[in-house]
Parts: C-alpha cells; sequence; structure tokens
C-alpha cells in the first residue's frame, strides 16, 4: 500500500477518493511508480516525483534529485510544475516526514534558483511556527545575498515574518507527531524555538546589510522593532542606523504583497468568507468559528494586532460587498478587540488599526486603510460608548506620545485623515463626534480643539460645512445618539 502524505480522519476522503488532495499524487505515483530519466517528457512525472519527494524513506534516494534537476534544466516548465505540486497539498495536514521532505524540495528549488521556489517559500513563511521550522532559516541565510539581487520582496517578506514571530513570542510549535519518532530526519529536525539567537541573527543582519530591500516593507517594519526594542540586538540597530531612516520609513505604506505575511493561509481564507459571505446577524457562530481555531489556542491571541492590520491593509471591499449586508471590516475588528484579554494585546491591536492615520497623506496615503477605524469609532458612538471612548482617548495619546520630536507633524496627518475620511464620505461631518453628548465632554472638547488647530480651510474641509454657517448638531444628535 502506498504511504500516506496527509492524516487521515473520519471527516478526511480517503487518497483513492478524487476529492482527496492526496488523488492526484497517488494516480501519478501508480503510473510511475519509480520515476526514472525515461519519464522525463511524462505529464505525470511532477506529482510522481513529488510523491516519491516526499514519502521514500530515509536517507532521500540520490537518483530522485538527480532527476529533478534533470528535467528542470531541460524542460523549463517542470520547476514551476513541481512547486505548484508541492503548494496544492494542504500543509496543516501534512504528517511529520513529508513536511520535513516538503523543506528538503524548498532547498533544492532555492539552491538551483529554480522558478517557482519564491511562492513556495513565501507559503511555509506564512505557516510559521511548524515543527522543523529551523530548515526554513537555514535556506534563507544561506542565499541571503542572492535573494536580495534577484528576489528582494522574498527577503523583506522572510525579515518581516520573522519580525513578527519575535515580538508575539509565537516561537513554540505544535508538539511533534507520533508517526514519525522513528525517523532519524524527523528527529534530528530543529524548530526556530531552539534557535532564537539564530533567527536574532539573521534578521539584525539583513536589516544592516540590505536595509533598502528591508525598506520595503514600509512602516510596519517600525512598527516591529518598536515592539523588539528591549531586546539588545534590535536596540542596538535601532539606535545605530534605523532610527535616523525611521521618519522616511514611515512615509511608505505596507505594500499588497506584504499584508498576509503575518496570518496563515487559512486565517485569510476563513476571514474573507467572513467579510464576503457572512449577513449581519448571523457573524456570531462563524467568529466563534474562528477563535476557537485560531484565537483560543496558544499564542493564538497575539495574532489580533496582525489580523487587524490584515483587514485594514489587505482586504478593500469592494461597493457591491459593501451594499450586500455582510459584515462590515469595522465590525469584524471591534469583535477583535473586545476578544483581547491581554491588555498589551490590546493596545498592540489599536496601533495597528490606527497606524496609517499617524503618517496619511492626502493623495498618496489610502483611504480605505483608516476607514474602519471611522467607522468603528461612528458606529459604536449609540450603543457601545465605551469602545468609541476608548478609541478616540487612544487616538490622541498616539499623537501626544508615539513620536516626541514628530509630534506636530503626526497630529497633522491625523488631522488629514479626518479630514480626507469627511472630504470621501465615509462620514458626512465629524458632527456626528463632536457634538454626540454620550461621548465624554472631555473627548469631545479635545476633539474639536484638536481639529480647531488646523487652518481655517482644512478645519471646514474636516467639520464637512462651512464654519460660519449654522450647526446641524441637534439632527445628527438625534439621528445618531439617540438610544
Amino acid at each position: 500500500m502506498p504511504p500516506r502524505l496527509l492524516a487521515g480522519g473520519d471527516h478526511h476522503p480517503p487518497p483513492a477518493s478524487a476529492s482527496s488532495p492526496e488523488h492526484p499524487f497517488l494516480s501519478a505515483h501508480l503510473l510511475l511508480p519509480s520515476p526514472s530519466p525515461s519519464d522525463l517528457s511524462s505529464p505525470h512525472l511532477p506529482l510522481a516525483l513529488a510523491f516519491s519527494f516526499l514519502t521514500d524513506p530515509f536517507p532521500l534516494p540520490r537518483r530522485l534529485l538527480v532527476l529533478l534537476h534533470a528535467a528542470g534544466g531541460r524542460y523549463p516548465a517542470f520547476y514551476p510544475a513541481f512547486a505548484s505540486a508541492l503548494l496544492s497539498l494542504p500543509f496543516p495536514l501534512l504528517l511529520p516526514h513529508p513536511r520535513n521532505r516538503l523543506l528538503l524540495a524548498a532547498s533544492e528549488l532555492a539552491r538551483a534558483a529554480a522558478p517557482g521556489f519564491a511562492p513556495l517559500l513565501v507559503s511555509l513563511l506564512r505557516r510559521l511556527p511548524f515543527p522543523g521550522d529551523a530548515r526554513l532559516l537555514e535556506i534563507l541565510g544561506d542565499y541571503s545575498s542572492f535573494l536580495a539581487d534577484e528576489e528582494p520582496q522574498l527577503l523583506a517578506s522572510a525579515v518581516f515574518a520573522f519580525l513578527r514571530l519575535l515580538a508575539k513570542n509565537r516561537l513554540a510549535p505544535a508538539s511533534q507527531s507520533v508517526e514519525c519518532r522513528d525517523c532519524e530526519e524527523c528527529k534530528n529536525a530543529k524548530n526556530l524555538a531552539e534557535c532564537r539567537e539564530n533567527l536574532v541573527s539573521f534578521c539584525v543582519s539583513v536589516l544592516r546589510d540590505h536595509t533598502q530591500v528591508c525598506v520595503l516593507i514600509g512602516r510596519d517594519l517600525v512598527r516591529c522593532l518598536h515592539e523588539l526594542v528591549l531586546v539588545p540586538e534590535f536596540r542596538e540597530l535601532w539606535k545605530d542606523s534605523m532610527l535616523v531612516r525611521a521618519a522616511d520609513i514611515c512615509r511608505i505604506g505596507m505594500p499588497d504583497w506584504c499584508t498576509g505575511m503575518a496570518v496563515s493561509p487559512e486565517m485569510e481564507k476563513q476571514l474573507l468568507f467572513m467579510m464576503n459571505n457572512v449577513k449581519w446577524g448571523n457573524q456570531k457562530r462563524y467568529q466563534l468559528w474562528f477563535a476557537r481555531k485560531h484565537l483560543m489556542v496558544p499564542g493564538g491571541e497575539e495574532r489580533i494586532p496582525d489580523i487587524v492590520r490584515f483587514i485594514c491593509c489587505g482586504y478593500h471591499p469592494t461597493n457591491e460587498v459593501m451594499k450586500s449586508g455582510v459584515i462590515a471590516r469595522w465590525a469584524v475588528i471591534g469583535w477583535l478587540l473586545t476578544s483581547c484579554n491581554k491588555s498589551y494585546v490590546q493596545a498592540n491591536a489599536k496601533l495597528a488599526l490606527f497606524y496609517d492615520w499617524l503618517f496619511f497623506e492626502e493623495g498618496k496615503g489610502n483611504v480605505m486603510n483608516i476607514e474602519p477605524a471611522m467607522l468603528l469609532i461612528v458606529n459604536s458612538v449609540s450603543q457601545y460608548t465605551d469602545i468609541a471612548n476608548m478609541l478616540l482617548e487612544f487616538l490622541f495619546l498616539l499623537v501626544e506620545n508615539y513620536d516626541v520630536r514628530r509630534k506636530e507633524a503626526i497630529a497633522e496627518c491625523v488631522r488629514n485623515a479626518f479630514a480626507v475620511l469627511v472630504k470621501k464620505g465615509v462620514v458626512p461631518s465629524l458632527d456626528i463626534l463632536t457634538c454626540c453628548e454620550k461621548l465624554s465632554p472631555m473627548l469631545r472638547q479635545k476633539l474639536v480643539a484638536f481639529l480647531s488647530s488646523a487652518s481655517p480651510e482644512e478645519t471646514e474641509k474636516t467639520y464637512g460645512q462651512p464654519i460660519n454657517e449654522a450647526s446641524k448638531a441637534t439632527e445628527l444628535k438625534n439621528r445618531v445618539c439617540s438610544n
């Protein structure tokens, strides 16, 4: 009987079933049970070779490596097909031996600079931590100079993924499965938790030697380093080379290819399902489903700031979706904030929510990145006033304390954010907040004073009405602040 690739179970189809992810591999294996050079032109070779690569016992037969590179050298489409075959397997279900062999395959593809190796490594980076993940650090460390020149986005993605892992202190992976405890190859596989010093050294080295590559991450690089400032190596790096660049880096938004690096593909898929398909009123069961899977696990709560960041920057719904009655981004973020039991996690989640506000420039910043925070405040005023108060108070704390040397510049960016939100019609006017008696009087006064410190023209844009025009506070108060 052929060996298994995936962990089985009553709710998983058997390998022979057409609905099983293993089925294409098994079919190819049955056609080519022992791939050889005579099979180089076979369309089944990528899957058959992948099956043999992942399942052959230790040590890996040299003939498979020879065949891999012979086929890749002769047929340009072979390497991408082989990498795609590996990517098609559901990683969380992989048995320990195939998982370790997958890392070996990634190493071989990287060594050959084969087309298709970058997406495979990115996929593995998004699944950190997992047993045997130290091999990934070895691959990236060995080829960091090559990656800086040829695949800068991959190297920057790796640095970001590792920094988030260190910041969340989530290095310890799940325990090894019993299926592979007798395999020398799997027993000798190391985890990043055992190589923390090497991980820190890799990040610091790349940040020093390939700074321009790391700058591609944008302002979230600064956010990561702030969270790691108590680590001596990162504190020294910050003082020596990053502090003088921080202001310029913060003007660069998070690129699209980086937004999903801190959340796993499974989390992304489930979040997008909620925000694209789940109607208002039906969201609680899906939120509980998501929380049980991803948040109610060791280290799960520490993921919340990255999930908030992904929702703000990584998913921008179309007008059709926003009008379809599905649960909105701001509501998902509100639920996540109320799910935080640890104060530092909630603080980091609020920072993730408001981070783009602190550096927002009209014409350059994306209003969709700042929209969820505004809508969460406005929609919380009526029934969840404590949330609205909490968020406004935190925003003012950020303006005052995030970077004291650039306090005025940050304040101006936040005013720009308010003005653009009104200008783009996200909210009709800020009277919704400044004239709402349910909000803390101190915060209302502070908001009015903060907005009034702008120029008259900017203040008019922000409030959404001429300054000398009679305020429509009563109407808005009745509409938004009514019980």
